[in-house]
């Protein structure tokens, strides 16, 4: 049974859909990351999979429940949300901001519990930022704040982990900390993740499936060994890309052909 599907879905703005037809379902416990070039959709996808765009037709279910029928609250309970750019107008500590996780745990009143207490100390030390709790978010390096972010989702406490684009803007270092954290979430704690990726060579070995994303519509979905293609690559993205296997992981790399300007 999936944890969550999609069927016939197609969003998108005022201006018309974005995405067309698109149907796919996640099963509990698994990596899966969508790969397009920029204005493919991605982001598009990711929000109305939690019901957050008004234009929309299809289906979207989670634990086999309509999720366009689902109120907010409701929906925060099963999929946490790291969107791709995050903007606060004051100037939070890293412990506030994890605390807004537990928001929808929390009765009228708002008081912590010594559930929540425990649970954001388990999220901090799981993203490895205990360290940081006193300081200000705009304090911190992009890859820092991007573990926080996380931490806020994790600290919801859902079995669903949505995420646009977590490595954007990181350096390589904290690229790779971010999938590294996130695989340990699959493995350690039985996360569902499904996560936007513009970086091909990050997403192939953290994803047991990708998910090929053009012009709206999806082109393919199965494991990097068998999608990640020199003819895939040139459909999705229009580029022409060597194919090898990485000595390590023994799964399929990408590089791209550059070819000499020819001379007048």
């Amino acid at each position: 049974m999936a944890l969550f599907e999609a069927k016939n879905l197609s969003a998108g703005y005022e201006n018309g859909f974005v995405i067309e037809n698109i149907s796919f379902s996640l099963k509990e416990g698994e990596f899966i990351s969508i790969l397009g070039r920029n204005g493919s959709g991605k982001s598009t996808l990711i929000k109305a999979l939690q019901g957050l765009l008004k234009n929309v037709s299809g289906q979207v279910r989670v634990d086999e429940k309509n999720i366009f029928l689902l109120k907010s609250r409701q929906i925060a309970k099963k999929i946490a949300y790291v969107p791709q750019i995050f903007s606060y107008s004051f100037e939070f500590s890293v412990l506030e901001i994890i605390h807004m996780g537990r928001y929808i745990h929390q009765g009228r009143l708002g008081s912590t519990s010594s559930l929540d207490s425990r649970k954001i100390e388990e999220v901090m030390n799981l993203t490895e930022i205990s360290h940081l709790r006193e300081k200000k978010i705009a304090h911190l390096s992009g890859g820092e704040r991007q573990r926080v972010f996380i931490a806020r989702a994790l600290a919801q406490d859902t079995p669903l982990l949505f995420l646009d684009e977590p490595s954007s803007h990181l350096d390589i270092s904290y690229q790779v900390e971010i999938y590294q954290i996130l695989k340990r979430l699959q493995k350690e704690k039985g996360k569902t993740i499904f996560t936007t990726e513009h970086n091909i060579n990050l997403a192939i070995p953290y994803s047991e499936k990708i998910m090929f994303l053009k012009g709206g519509k999806v082109q393919a979905v199965g494991p990097p060994k068998k999608l990640i293609t020199r003819e895939n690559i040139k459909k999705v993205f229009q580029a022409d890309v060597e194919i090898r296997e990485n000595i390590h992981s023994r799964l399929p790399e990408i590089s791209l052909i550059h070819k000499p300007e020819e001379k007048a």
